[in-house]
């Protein structure tokens, strides 16, 4: 019981502190692999904002820091995605950090998932 107790601590002190580059995508694999285990009940809700927030990291892995920034910001909620979908996809205003291509990839995929996400 306790190598199990202190193999339990150093997994969750690598988890809480793993931030740097080194060990963040092995915590990233760890946290996806996880998530995807959980019971679809559980999952229900935020799954399609949980896809969506991989597809635009993904997306802004071959972009830059402050865009990369962007994209996360938008997708932390359902009402920010809504948000940007109306600003920056139907109303077409001038963002000075996502725009062109990246701007009009980031509204194809929000496109996607914007009716699956509840209440729009």
């Amino acid at each position: 019981m306790k190598k199990f107790f202190w193999f339990a601590l150093i997994i969750l002190l690598l988890l809480t502190f793993s931030d740097k580059e080194p060990i963040k995508p092995y915590r990233d694999a760890v946290v996806d692999q996880v998530v995807m285990m959980l019971p679809a009940s559980w999952q229900a809700d935020n799954q399609d904002l949980l896809t969506l927030q991989q597809e635009l990291k993904a997306l802004g892995e071959t972009l830059g820091q402050s865009q990369r920034e962007l994209l996360a910001r938008i997708a932390t909620d359902k009402t920010s995605v809504a948000q940007f979908r109306q600003r920056y996809c139907i109303n077409r205003e001038f963002d000075p950090v996502l725009f062109g291509e990246p701007l009009q990839k980031s509204c194809a995929i929000v496109e996607q998932y914007i009716h699956r996400l509840d209440g729009f």
